[in-house]
């Protein structure tokens, strides 16, 4: 059903979160995994022109350093369920680069993705990522929730139990 599943990643836990919920549905539909970043463009245009042509070198630098670790860590995360995942690094505007441009770029079937990310100035002046997705992409999307507190301390404690138990 789903064979290409793409999982936009800024590094926040919902986005991780995410990243799992796509793991899990990879290995029931044998899929490939796309794992995405995409360092926005946005912010920098808040900046005169001289503070941009000194700043944004370095602010681009650290985005680019920021965005390896984060796939990195995404990619360990999918090897260790021994699935393939290609990693996609992008610099433009997220809203249009997880819902049109890399889905008609990789044919994908279903877009994953965590109902809030890093970015909450974006999304107060903007509008939110996800609901830009949601409404203007060609994939299916899901929508993936981080879960309360009481119950992700209930799912760690599960697993750490477990984890004795072996």
């Amino acid at each position: 059903m789903y064979k290409r599943i793409l999982v936009p990643l800024d590094g926040s836990d919902n986005s991780y979160y995410a990243l799992d919920h796509a793991i899990e549905l990879a290995k029931v539909f044998e899929s490939k995994l796309y794992l995405l970043n995409v360092i926005d463009v946005n912010r920098f245009g808040m900046y005169s022109a001289d503070v941009f042509t000194r700043a944004v070198p370095d602010m681009m630098s650290f985005d680019q350093a920021q965005s390896k670790k984060l796939l990195e860590r995404a990619q360990e995360r999918v090897e260790a369920n021994h699935l393939e995942a290609e990693v996609i690094r992008k610099t433009g505007v997220p809203k249009v680069t997880i819902a049109v441009d890399v889905p008609e770029a990789q044919k994908i079937d279903l877009i994953v993705i965590g109902r809030t990310g890093t970015n909450a100035i974006s999304r107060l002046f903007l509008g939110s990522t996800t609901a830009y997705v949601v409404r203007n992409t060609p994939a299916n999307v899901t929508v993936v929730n981080l879960p309360n507190d009481n119950a992700m301390e209930q799912e760690q404690a599960k697993a750490a139990n477990e984890a004795s138990n072996e």
